[in-house]
């Protein structure tokens, strides 16, 4: 019997997958107050504290003005704080509270659980095959049509 995703286009299968992903980790991070889209701001938080809006707009390949009302939600639920630049007053720099740093553990722990779901049935060496396909698909995808190369980088790898 074949199956009937067999000649379903395979970016429409991931799509399909990172929709439903999303999905989960925001029905599992309502309750802690974290929103769709805070998670990866919240983990560049915790690599690196103290960087400006601008910066984390650019990795994170979102507008300004996006971040901005996601920061204000995020010092209003206590999870970020904004302090100014010492060195620059018109910048301001973001930082995890307390409280932040708390559920970025939630966060992570809650990614973790998904991908173990999502592996489950996988031997290990299947999980390293489908790596290296996915990351042969990103290398293929990483440069857009005209050649320039894409904005995306690879720290979130």
């Amino acid at each position: 019997m074949t199956s009937p995703h067999r000649n379903k286009p395979i970016t429409r299968m991931m799509s399909h997958i990172v929709r439903r992903h999303h999905h989960h980790v925001h029905l599992e991070l309502n309750e802690h107050e974290v929103y769709p889209g805070q998670p990866p701001l919240m983990l560049a938080l915790a690599r690196e504290g103290g960087q400006s809006q601008n910066e984390l707009a650019r990795k994170l390949e979102i507008k300004p003005a996006t971040l901005t009302v996601m920061l204000n939600r995020m010092v209003k639920n206590g999870l970020v704080r904004r302090e100014a630049d010492p060195s620059d007053l018109r910048v301001s720099r973001i930082y995890l509270t307390e409280k932040g740093f708390e559920t970025v553990s939630l966060v992570r722990e809650t990614l973790d659980r998904l991908e173990h779901q999502a592996l489950q049935q996988f031997t290990n060496e299947e999980e390293a095959l489908f790596r290296s396909f996915l990351m042969r698909v990103r290398d293929n995808i990483a440069y857009l049509p005209q050649g320039a190369p894409s904005k995306l980088t690879d720290k979130e790898d």
